[in-house]
């Protein structure tokens, strides 16, 4: 049910959500800060923690006392410190008295380091004494002789962990405080601190031989859990009861209870705000947005974190706020403001004429992917006064939009990652084959667009305007445009300067398909190389046919005609010699395989590996979207000469290291040859003794 009057607390609450206003930051037991849900987010280390206090109160054996959350701002470590206190609080039967005395003692000081707790007075336990709690590692305390945070931290590891005291202990940790932390102990000749320090910081890495993280190995009493590694956009597994974390933010985002109905804000039907939300709260807009984002993740190989997932769902669901003064930027007003300025005939013109542009690239699927070529924009308005156009509405409105875009239209806090997302996954850029589902029974391609919008923009609206998938603010758009593509097709017109009307109409023409393509594509996350993202998210939850072709492959680009190829007279990074020159090493056939995934002792893996040689001499490559994405498109007819610039350095890189280590192992050289330059003549090795014979390019391979 829609809330009504002041009930409706969004769009307008939604803009604290940011990660640079109230909701950017959380603290300890302050519920109004950096909680912009109102809600724990729930996931799966939260359910980790809970089972861990579990077990510790039941007192099982093997579970760890020190615990160290691994990650950067925004990952939710503090949320995960508050939620783990009130678990110990119920798992050691407290009565909320630990959850009190940390909000008290946290509030008192809320500069400590390092907070501690009479564990032992408040639950009547004498195997655990104390709870000692490090909100930040990375800060020094503001007491005298306070040790900097490396010093620090490499203390209380030697403390809680190497001598093995009786309290729990859990910290917050950041990777840049770890790798000082060791440089700290290396220094000072604290070699066991050094030991496991290098575990912890092997343990957080994304290889294939990262030790066990909960328990770390080695080290019993110690868990570690790296919070960037995991994706906030996976959940729903098998056994898992609660959606992904990024679906729970949207959700509450979306919740109709603190939005008014459809149509009854201020700017009514015309309000880009409430017509995303009504899109985003309702299939198929929702899980295609979560899937975008996911695709996102998978082509950068960066993760979203909970600050940036707050900060974009109030960019997309409220926009920027052009002042701070927060009563003059109401969302709902700010639209009916620009709605009106667009029906009124008065300055400023250049904002009054872009108005329809302004408020409908205001919607999700637009500000999503908000990025237009800026080229050519004052070109384009010479040509509007060369045709005495330059006061026809969808012009001069087109002309405005497109040059008075504010930094591309994105907030400071996600400019690079919306401006990356736009290049990756931009679907005015997407193959024109791929399949849009417009309806639920109806399916089209994008060439179907692309067809009718070269012929004109009212050939394209009408082709889409049957199936009702785009809003009015939209089709406003979109009316301006045709009404400006026919005026620009009148015989006068085309007569006087038809090359000058043709250059427009081309621009107006590429525009309204762009936008229609957005549009579109968001609804189902058609995007740029969405089928090749589609199965490489597969392989990265382990579909083993796909990660097999991706390793045949791999293998393919690895070797030459089924022998491997080392040249001997070069080293790695250093220009071949000229082919009369070359000394070229003749090997088996190097075989790539799958490597195993990780276990449920470490997150879930973002990463997949394939090992390279045999298994004495074996090397890991990793399978990143980049050459996943190659290898797939070899397989489609690319040629290896066409393959990207790091796809390449990736292969040189693992053939020079493979090299290495055959050319120093006796086995491997066993059925080797050696080819000098062109000549037919082949060195290979008999009894011990080298022996020079000709054989033909048939008998070598």
């Amino acid at each position: 049910m829609s809330a009504t009057g002041e009930l409706a607390t969004y769009p307008l609450g939604l803009i604290d959500w940011a990660g640079n206003r109230v909701g950017g930051v959380r603290r300890l037991f302050h519920d109004t800060s950096g909680r912009p849900s109102g809600r724990v987010i729930r996931t799966r280390l939260l359910d980790r923690l809970d089972s861990w206090c579990s077990s510790l109160a039941a007192r099982k054996q093997g579970v760890p006392k020190v615990i160290l959350l691994v990650g950067g701002p925004g990952n939710g470590k503090t949320e995960a410190v508050e939620a783990l206190i009130r678990s110990l609080d119920n798992a050691f039967g407290a009565d909320g008295k630990l959850s009190q005395r940390a909000a008290l003692q946290f509030g008192v000081d809320t500069a400590a380091r390092l907070v501690s707790i009479d564990l032992a007075e408040l639950s009547n336990r004498e195997d655990i004494t104390h709870l000692s709690i490090v909100q930040d590692a990375s800060v020094r305390g503001t007491g005298a002789g306070e040790l900097a945070p490396p010093a620090a931290l490499v203390g209380e590891l030697e403390q809680h962990v190497i001598r093995g005291s009786t309290a729990a202990y859990l910290a917050c940790v950041n990777r840049g405080v770890l790798d000082d932390a060791l440089v700290f102990a290396t220094d000072n000749k604290r070699y066991e601190a050094e030991k496991l320090i290098e575990v912890i910081i092997k343990s957080v890495g994304i290889n294939p031989e990262a030790p066990a993280c909960w328990p770390l190995a080695g080290f019993s009493d110690l868990a570690v859990w790296p919070m960037d590694v995991e994706s906030l956009l996976e959940g729903g597994r098998i056994g898992e009861e609660f959606p992904a974390a990024a679906a729970q933010v949207l959700d509450t985002a979306t919740d109709s209870s603190k939005w008014k109905a459809w149509g009854e804000c201020e700017a009514g039907t015309s309000c880009p705000f409430c017509t995303s939300r009504q899109r985003l709260s309702s299939e198929p807009h929702r899980s295609s947005l979560l899937r975008t984002l996911r695709y996102y993740e998978l082509s950068s190989g960066k993760r979203w974190s909970f600050r940036d997932l707050f900060s974009l769902t109030a960019y997309l669901l409220a926009g920027i706020p052009a002042s701070a003064d927060l009563s003059v930027e109401v969302p709902c007003m700010w639209a009916k403001k620009l709605k009106s300025l667009a029906e009124e005939k008065r300055k400023p013109e250049s904002l009054r004429y872009a108005a329809p542009f302004i408020l409908a690239s205001a919607q999700y699927q637009h500000a999503l992917f908000g990025t237009w070529p800026r080229t050519g924009i004052a070109a384009f308005r010479r040509d509007l006064r060369e045709l005495q156009m330059d006061a026809q509405p969808g012009l001069i409105g087109l002309y405005h939009f497109l040059a008075n875009r504010r930094g591309g239209s994105f907030p400071a806090t996600l400019e690079s990652q919306l401006g990356s997302l736009c290049e990756l996954l931009d679907p005015a850029v997407a193959d024109p084959e791929i399949e849009v589902s417009i309806s639920s029974h109806t399916t089209i391609t994008f060439r179907n667009l692309d067809i009718r919008f070269s012929q004109s923009v009212g050939e394209g609206t009408r082709f889409i305007r049957k199936y009702q998938c785009l809003s009015s603010l939209e089709l406003d758009v979109l009316s301006l445009l045709d009404e400006s593509d026919r005026r620009l097709s009148e015989i006068d017109v085309v007569n006087k300067k038809s090359a000058v009307a043709a250059r427009v109409q081309l621009l107006i023409r590429d525009f309204a398909c762009r936008f229609v393509r957005r549009s579109v594509g968001a609804r189902s996350a058609a995007v740029r190389d969405g089928a090749t993202l589609a199965a490489f998210q597969k392989v990265i939850e382990g579909d083993a046919g796909l990660l097999h072709d991706a390793a045949k492959q791999v293998e393919i680009l690895l070797n030459e005609k089924g022998k491997f190829l080392i040249n001997l007279n070069t080293t790695f990074g250093e220009p071949l010699p000229p082919e009369q020159r070359r000394a070229t090493l003749s090997t088996d056939k190097q075989k790539v395989r799958p490597r195993q995934s990780t276990g449920t002792d470490r997150p879930s893996a973002s990463l997949r590996f394939l090992g390279v040689g045999n298994a004495a001499n074996s090397q890991s490559i990793p399978l990143t979207y980049e050459l996943f994405k190659s290898v797939h498109e070899l397989r489609q007819g690319l040629m290896p000469a066409s393959l990207p610039r790091p796809v390449v350095a990736l292969i040189d890189t693992t053939r020079a290291r493979l090299a290495g280590t055959i050319v120093r192992d006796e086995e491997l050289l066993q059925d080797a040859s050696i080819r000098i330059g062109t000549r037919d003549d082949v060195i290979f090795r008999d009894r011990n003794e080298f022996v020079v014979t000709t054989r033909g390019a048939d008998d070598e391979s």
